[in-house]
C-alpha cells in the first residue's frame, strides 16, 4: 500500500496523526502554489492551513479516481481563487519575496537572483496564465492532471500554458533577459 493510500485510511478514520503525515509529504507543495498565486507569504500560509483542514474535513468526498495530491491541490487553487475573489484588488503586491525559498537546495547568488526575477515576472501574468504556469513548472504536473485540478480540458490547459510563456517570454525580454532555445 503506497503512502496516499495509507494517508487515506487513516484520515477516514478520523486519526489526526495521518494529517501531519499528510501535511509532512505535501505542505511544501501546497504552500509554494499557494504563494506563487497568491503573490502573499501570509495569505499563502492561512490557504495552505485552509486547505488541509478541509482536506481532513472532506475526505470522504475524495473518491480516489486521481491521486491525493491533485485533489489537494485542487482545493488549494479554489481557496486561491475565493481568496482573490475576495480581494478587492487582483495585483497584490508580493512582500518578503527574498525570505521565500524557492527550492529546497541552496543555489547560488547569480541562479537566485535569477529566479527571483523569473518569480516575480510569472507573479504578474493574469491569474489565469499563472495557475497553469504554476502547475505544470513549479509542480511538474502533465497537462492532463492540471486538465483534472483547474476542471478544464486539455486544449484549454495547453492554450493557457502557450500564452502565459509567450507573455512571460516577453516581458523577460523586455528585462533583457535571453532564454535562448528554452521557448
Amino acid at each position: 500500500m503506497n503512502p496516499e493510500q495509507e494517508w487515506i485510511g487513516q484520515l477516514r478514520k478520523g486519526e489526526g496523526s495521518a494529517l501531519k503525515q499528510l501535511m509532512d509529504g505535501y505542505g511544501n507543495d501546497i504552500y509554494r502554489v499557494a504563494v506563487l498565486l497568491l503573490k502573499d507569504r501570509h495569505w499563502a500560509e492561512d490557504i495552505s492551513q485552509e486547505a488541509f483542514l478541509a482536506a481532513y474535513q472532506n475526505i470522504s468526498q475524495f473518491n480516489g479516481s486521481g491521486s491525493l495530491r491533485g485533489w489537494l491541490l485542487q482545493i488549494t487553487i479554489n481557496l486561491c481563487r475565493s481568496k482573490m475573489r475576495r480581494a478587492s484588488w487582483k495585483r497584490l503586491i508580493f512582500r518578503d519575496i527574498a525570505d521565500y525559498e524557492l527550492r529546497s537546495a541552496e543555489p547560488g547568488p547569480e541562479r537566485m537572483a535569477e529566479e527571483l526575477s523569473l518569480m516575480s515576472e510569472i507573479q504578474q501574468l493574469p491569474y489565469k496564465y499563472r495557475e497553469a504556469i504554476v502547475l505544470h513548472y513549479y509542480q511538474a504536473l502533465s497537462v492532463k492532471e492540471i486538465g483534472i485540478v483547474l476542471r478544464e480540458s486539455e486544449g484549454t490547459v495547453k492554450s493557457k500554458l502557450s500564452r502565459g510563456r509567450k507573455l512571460l517570454k516577453a516581458k523577460l525580454e523586455e528585462g533583457g533577459w535571453n532564454g535562448g532555445d528554452e521557448w
